[in-house]
């Protein structure tokens, strides 16, 4: 690409990142144009401004599906929600003008059946068709923005910008890898998942597996990683039981020719293992010693049964008034607390009532309960102590519900033996497919639901910034993430069905909680344990490879990125990493850019605004939470569709710089 000087007779829009965020900016822009064109009632010409204006797109990867939803990538990969689910433009989101041509991906599955195949509004889609939806709805959008008088050209420069340099009045100056340069007027800085620096321990495994001839895989798209180069029959040991291990799982045994039958039998046994013989074997490995759950089978991304009693947005503001900014561990969570134990006691009731002694008594179990949480509304303090002393009364012996326990199901407990472990996690897992499997009628999963519907509610405080930033440090992204990940955000079913038939075939071996891995330069091997697996009356249980892989992206913050864009913006002053306060009062750098409140304008390190330079997307992870979730069809865009009305409210400042 040549060197594009500033001109006075044209302007240009220049979006960095042609994946979904910067795919929804276009739509958005889109809208925004043609909301403009029928202000100007038919006037023929250029934008208002007087000047056409150019839409300079810059990504190596094809515009649309990016990196992360490229269309070559294998079909075991999928998406982690159904098809009823995400989108990238803004059809039938409440307060957004739509578009000409943007369609919800399910409205595009059932539009396109010779590109997204017979999916089902239910079914988890590969993620390379939803890259299909992508780069359709990017094709549609650049051709429909060409179309209209004001814009001048839309164009696709397939390079990788590397500097970014803001302009004394204005506008930024870009720098690609071939050391051309691009001056554009406004910049959209939609990045997406770049490539992060490795951590001191991964540095030094990477070293230990050169220096002893092993193998190891650091932090990865699961895309970009060559799973061919896996020895069939090898040990491979497994850092992390998210859902990039259960990409590995089944592109190293359905992409290996392997497949699963069905037995007839119940939840959890579904299923047998019928092998390749191509197959490593896997040794899983996670701090709470088992993986996500599965999500429940329903035909909607929030159990209909749920609604929340005590986390409203009413209480919130009056905590607000009373308090100022909130701390979410000491205002938020007993909220979020009583409605978690009262979706589970009341499903349980509605369900299964001889548990509680018959419908009479588990009725005024019920109201007893309910009487304890209204209590506490009126400001006398009930604790989970409160509940479970209630419960004794109806039921004694009957565990309580203690869901930050069950993020960690094993943590308090030892085991003289692996096989001990692996019968454990087996039960535990064929007893958690079982409540997935009822779905609705499931107290477990209601519950699990009811966290879910709360985290969708705090990650809207965390944007409007009504959370502390020592709050958000410690408690939100100290255990509440990491709860609601394990919980609420796992594979579909079937893919636990799958684990739990790999386990019974001898192809998984579970580690166990809080796993040490290290190199043995005796064996020349990689080890890993659990220091509550084994070493009783046996010796402790120790599992060994020549293979290591981190099932995990690569770290979302940007002092660690190696993107040269990110590296170079901070070593300039030009972006800075948002500064987060902790309880002691020391400033510590937050994990995504510094910015201002919508529309996300980049601030520098001295403080100064660059009014035309626009964040979108991961970078605001210091600002958001949740920043790689896509928006929810149909939803609010400030809410469960947030990534839609950041890109809507970029796309209209963008346009107003253009046409001033």
């Amino acid at each position: 690409m040549p060197p594009s000087p500033a001109t006075p007779d044209r302007a240009t829009i220049a979006v960095v990142g042609a994946g979904p965020r910067g795919t929804s900016f276009l739509e958005r822009l889109l809208a925004v144009v043609e909301e403009a064109a029928e202000c100007r009632s038919g006037q023929p010409g250029p934008a208002p401004g007087g000047r056409p204006v150019d839409v300079v797109v810059l990504d190596p990867q094809r515009p649309g599906p990016g990196r992360v939803w490229r269309t070559d990538q294998s079909p075991q990969f999928l998406m982690n929600t159904p098809s009823f689910f995400p989108t990238a433009a803004a059809a039938g989101t409440p307060g957004l003008r739509p578009s000409s041509v943007g369609l919800t991906f399910d409205q595009w599955r059932m539009a396109n059946p010779d590109r997204a195949g017979d999916l089902d509004r239910s079914d988890y889609p590969p993620r390379a068709v939803y890259g299909l939806y992508l780069e359709d709805l990017y094709g549609e959008v650049t051709a429909a923005l060409e179309a209209h008088d004001a814009v001048g050209t839309v164009s696709w420069v397939p390079a990788e910008v590397v500097g970014l340099i803001p302009g004394p009045a204005g506008g930024a100056t870009l720098t690609l890898d071939d050391g051309a340069t691009l001056v554009a007027d406004a910049v959209v800085l939609g990045l997406g998942h770049v490539p992060a620096r490795p951590t001191r321990e991964q540095q030094l495994l990477s070293a230990a597996a050169t220096e002893l001839g092993l193998h190891y895989r650091g932090p990865h798209l699961p895309a970009e990683l060559d799973w061919d180069t896996l020895p069939a029959g090898e040990d491979v040991l497994v850092r992390g039981m998210g859902l990039n291990f259960f990409d590995a799982m089944a592109q190293l045994t359905l992409g290996r020719g392997g497949t699963f039958e069905p037995t007839g039998e119940g939840p959890g046994r579904t299923l047998r293992y019928v092998p390749s013989g191509r197959e490593p074997v896997l040794h899983p490995a996670s701090r709470r010693g088992t993986c996500y759950l599965p999500k429940a089978e329903l035909d909607a991304f929030v159990p209909h049964a749920v609604s929340l009693k005590y986390l409203t947005r009413e209480a919130v503001e009056r905590l607000q008034a009373e308090h100022g900014v909130l701390d979410f561990a000491v205002h938020l969570w007993p909220l979020v607390h009583r409605d978690v134990v009262r979706a589970y006691y009341f499903t349980l009731v509605r369900t299964r009532p001889k548990v509680l002694g018959g419908a009479e008594r588990a009725g005024e179990f019920l109201a007893a309960l309910v009487g304890q949480f209204e209590a506490a509304g009126r400001g006398e303090p009930v604790t989970a102590r409160h509940a479970q002393e209630l419960l004794a009364e109806y039921q004694p012996g009957m565990p309580f519900l203690d869901i930050r326990a069950l993020g960690r199901p094993f943590e308090r407990r030892v085991y003289d033996s692996g096989e001990e472990y692996q019968r454990e996690v087996a039960g535990f897992l064929e007893g958690v497919c079982a409540e997935a499997a009822a779905g609705e009628d499931s107290p477990l999963m209601v519950a699990i639901g009811t966290l879910h519907a709360a985290r969708l509610l705090v990650k809207r405080l965390v944007a409007e910034r009504r959370i502390t930033d020592a709050s958000r440090r410690r408690d939100v992204s100290g255990w509440f993430e990491s709860l609601v990940e394990g919980l609420a955000s796992g594979p579909p079913l079937l893919r636990v069905e799958q684990l739990l038939a790999l386990a019974r075939a001898g192809l998984v071996r579970f580690v166990g909680p809080d796993p040490q891995f290290e190199p043995d330069a005796g064996r020349a091997r990689f080890t890993v344990s659990s220091p509550q697996v084994g070493g009783g009356e046996e010796a402790q249980d120790v599992q060994s490879g020549t293979w290591l892989v981190e099932a995990m992206m690569p770290a979302n913050r940007v002092q660690q990125s190696a993107s040269p864009l990110v590296s170079s913006m901070l070593a300039a002053g030009t972006a800075v990493p948002y500064t987060v306060e902790d309880e002691d009062g020391e400033l510590l750098p937050g994990r995504g850019f510094d910015v201002t409140e919508r529309p996300y304008r980049l601030r520098a390190a001295d403080g100064t605004v660059h009014g035309s330079v626009f964040v979108l997307g991961l970078q605001l992870a210091s600002v958001q939470w949740g920043t790689a979730i896509a928006a929810e069809a149909g939803e609010d865009p400030d809410g469960r569709a947030r990534t839609l009305g950041d890109a809507d409210a970029a796309a209209r400042a963008a346009w107003g710089i253009v046409t001033s």
